[in-house]
């Protein structure tokens, strides 16, 4: 049965309170932030979205389609001056989140991904492969594969919503969250707690009433660089099993 909006904002606001929140005063102290945003967020990010849903078939268009009006939502968001104004550049170009955070994509995200490194060049893609670390995976110390030598995301238009949406209103806490540990600063990059409304809504349209399945990015670019079948495979939509992901 399809779930309706009100029951859907009620199930994503209390799913962001119990990530975010450790405790019940913070919950009060969120929630009705978190209400009064759900409805609008839902209602255009799943509701209207939802009515062109099966006018394309080609899965990374459909999610590529998503990430454009979540990011229109979050501009709106931003613009409508119920908040600070971002740290974070509006075109990008701070790496802060790109070298410090481990990124992961859901499959559907990563079937966008595919679809661009396939029209890329070997020369290009090889760059690619040639920035990935060691160890394969992002994290602290470690850097995302898409960093170009300049600071930039080579895919930058295809980035998973996580990149779209987490934001920042303190350069400072970011860098302290990178020399102190995790929690430094949390409080002032909480101050976008819409962002993960966003995200939560966007995971709910690629998989409804299920948990998404994510992956590591640099992992996904280290499995799909060197394997011209797989990479074709993702970008045509063709999901593995979760198994084998």
């Amino acid at each position: 049965m399809k779930e309706l909006p009100d029951e859907l904002a009620a199930k994503i606001v209390n799913a962001v309170l119990e990530e975010r929140c450790a405790s019940e005063e913070g919950m009060r102290r969120y929630r009705p932030l978190l209400e009064e945003r759900a409805h609008r967020i839902i209602a255009r990010l799943v509701v209207d979205s939802g009515e062109d849903s099966g006018s394309n078939n080609d899965l990374p268009v459909q999610i590529h389609a998503l990430l454009n009006l979540a990011d229109t939502t979050v501009k709106d968001e931003l613009n409508s001056h119920r908040y600070p104004k971002p740290a974070c550049p509006d075109n990008g170009g701070c790496a802060m989140c790109c070298t410090h955070m481990r990124i992961v994509l859901s499959v559907q995200e990563a079937a966008v991904i595919a679809r661009e490194l396939l029209g890329l060049t070997e020369p290009e893609k090889a760059q690619i492969a040639h920035r990935l670390p060691s160890l394969g995976k992002s994290g602290p110390g470690s850097r995302c594969g898409l960093l170009d030598e300049q600071g930039l995301c080579t895919l930058y238009a295809a980035r998973p919503i996580n990149c779209r949406t987490y934001r920042s209103c303190s350069i400072t806490a970011c860098e302290d969250r990178v020399r102190l540990g995790r929690n430094a600063g949390e409080e002032v990059v909480f101050t976008y707690p819409f962002d993960d409304l966003v995200r939560k809504s966007f995971h709910h349209m690629v998989q409804p009433g299920g948990t998404p399945h994510f992956l590591e990015m640099n992992t996904f670019l280290a499995s799909v660089l060197h394997d011209d079948e797989g990479l074709a495979a993702w970008a045509s939509g063709e999901i593995p099993a979760e198994d084998d992901a």
